[in-house]
């Protein structure tokens, strides 16, 4: 889709999906570098939402948003219901979490093994007067 001769690094997409994550406040992100484990993948990005609908909002925006920079999802499933949305950009793989469904696959434990990737804090929001 891009005309851009050069394609977005893991890393690239993964800063990407952050800010688009965040920009629909998304909540207790997570990143792991799993590519010492896996071949198939850069990074596993754990996203937590208030409610499925918030869940589906940011999932769109993801989805939106990469396709702005040229990239479509290999595959994407669970928007329908919102719970646990999984989104496969091939380098990167988001999983978008409600609160209860994130603690009973807790990913994170699953993937111990994958070291986290720290990533910027998030911009303060200005207080309105």
């Amino acid at each position: 889709m891009s005309n851009d001769p050069t394609p977005m690094t893991g890393e690239q997409m993964l800063e990407r999906l952050v800010a688009l994550a965040r920009e629909k406040k998304g909540e207790d992100l997570v990143a792991l570098d799993v590519r010492e484990l896996v071949e198939y993948m850069d990074y596993l990005l754990v996203v937590t939402a208030r409610s499925e609908r918030q869940n589906r909002a940011i999932a769109e925006n993801l989805i939106r948003g990469m396709k702005q920079a040229g990239i479509l999802p290999l595959s994407r499933a669970g928007i329908d219901f919102g719970t646990w949305i999984c989104i496969d950009l091939v380098d990167v793989v988001v999983h978008l979490f409600t609160p209860d469904t994130r603690a009973i696959y807790d990913l994170e434990l699953l993937w111990a093994d994958a070291p986290k990737r720290e990533l910027p804090e998030p911009e303060p929001v200005a207080e309105e007067r």
